[in-house]
């Protein structure tokens, strides 16, 4: 039978390499029961040093490439540069490497996993585009310090709900992507599942994250729910771990 696929996005400044290690609570969970291909954004911005906490584990050399999707440009209009780019690049990934069953995103590259989404399953002529590629709508979403691509131009991009599952992370104390602006975006989706957790701009590496997100995959990966990880993460219904904005 053949592993479901997850496109992982890392978010502005980082890498693949360095999203593998912020994401080892989701790797961890999900084992060897899916494929999980994480991309370098194509737009180089220089390079930076990690910290040590992001050393812990790391294979990787100290310095490294520090990568986005796209430059923000704030001056008399909003402007996302590269975002073409990034985009054409999307495409080709989606023809050569997929089908994906879902993507995880985090932080611009949750921004960047709710746009595919939008593009896939409601084509339009807008200016954004992934082209002609040949992709079935994506399944599921899993977002982590989302947030709006805010470019006027682009906000056809959110007018339609998108009725995917997704689940969203949100650090109430995230001092780089105010909750306030993760909480639009839920608003986008048809029925969205919320993990709150006290903290600020990652993915947590506790076991109620484990476990929400455990119980949240096993929809799309049957595996999940016969098998338990080290951390003694057995199926868990999502909705009683996630917490509800609304509540």
């Amino acid at each position: 039978m053949t592993k479901p696929k997850i496109l992982c996005l890392h978010g502005f400044g980082e890498n693949a390499e360095l999203f593998k290690v912020r994401a080892r609570n989701f790797r961890a969970v999900v084992g060897d029961t899916a494929d999980l291909v994480f991309l370098d954004g194509p737009i180089d911005i220089g390079s930076l040093h990690m910290t040590t906490g992001d050393l812990v584990d790391a294979s990787i050399a100290r310095e490294f490439t520090n990568l986005g999707w796209w430059w923000m440009r704030r001056g008399r209009s909003f402007e996302a540069r590269g975002i073409g780019k990034t985009l054409d690049f999307i495409s080709k990934v989606l023809t050569e490497q997929g089908p994906f069953d879902g993507i995880l995103g985090f932080s611009q590259g949750a921004a960047l996993a709710i746009v595919i989404s939008s593009l896939l399953a409601n084509p339009s002529d807008g200016p954004l585009s992934l082209g002609n590629v040949d992709h079935p709508p994506i399944k599921f979403v899993m977002l982590a310090g989302a947030f709006q691509l805010e470019v006027p131009e682009y906000e056809y991009l959110y007018k339609h709900t998108l009725t995917m599952p997704s689940l969203h992370i949100v650090g109430t104390y995230d001092t780089v992507v105010d909750p306030e602006r993760s909480k639009i975006v839920q608003g986008y989706f048809d029925s969205p599942d919320i993990f709150e957790f006290v903290g600020g701009h990652f993915i947590p590496q506790s076991p109620k994250c484990a476990r929400v997100m455990r119980a949240f995959l096993t929809q799309f990966i049957p595996a999940l729910g016969d098998s338990k990880n080290e951390q003694g993460t057995g199926s868990t219904d999502v909705a009683a771990e996630a917490v509800a904005v609304s509540a």
